[in-house]
């Protein structure tokens, strides 16, 4: 999907930890960096991790599918783009891709499945109204049913 279809970006440095003796991102960072993408795509969008606790809810990942392109070094600046592309009774599906800033290079792209689940008891739950309304507004995804 072209980047300016992404309505969301975050951007990070690499950090020197998170690289191998290869001198690129070691692989399974890649994954922290969509979690970190993920997470702060909920937040902006008005849906903080501790909101959803605070209702005593928890979201889970149920499934991650990357694909490398090209490494990331030490030091460059990355942009994540994040969007919801689905909605479904008790999962959201979110797409991901992260580029490099200077050169525009696309680096990874990463598709993800995260449950809701009543903290409690970790059983899934339908997504809660306050989580649906968000991502319709900030997506102007009227398919998405915000009940």
């Amino acid at each position: 999907m072209p980047r300016e279809e992404f309505r969301y970006k975050t951007e990070f440095r690499v950090r020197f930890g998170e690289t191998d003796l290869q001198g690129v991102v070691f692989n399974a960072n890649y994954l922290l960096y969509v979690d970190t993408a993920q997470m702060d795509y909920l937040r902006d969008i008005g849906v903080p991790y501790s909101l959803m606790r605070g209702q005593g809810h928890d979201v889970v990942i149920a499934e991650a599918h990357l694909q490398f392109k090209s490494p990331a070094r030490f030091d460059e600046i990355i942009d994540a783009c994040a969007r919801v592309s689905d909605i479904g009774n008790a999962s959201f599906q979110m797409e991901f891709e992260l580029y490099e800033r200077e050169s525009g290079r696309l680096v990874a792209a990463a598709r993800t499945v995260y449950v809701i689940v009543q903290e409690s008891t970790g059983e899934p739950i339908r997504v809660p109204p306050y989580l649906r309304r968000a991502v319709r507004e900030f997506e102007g995804n009227g398919a998405i049913a915000p009940e």
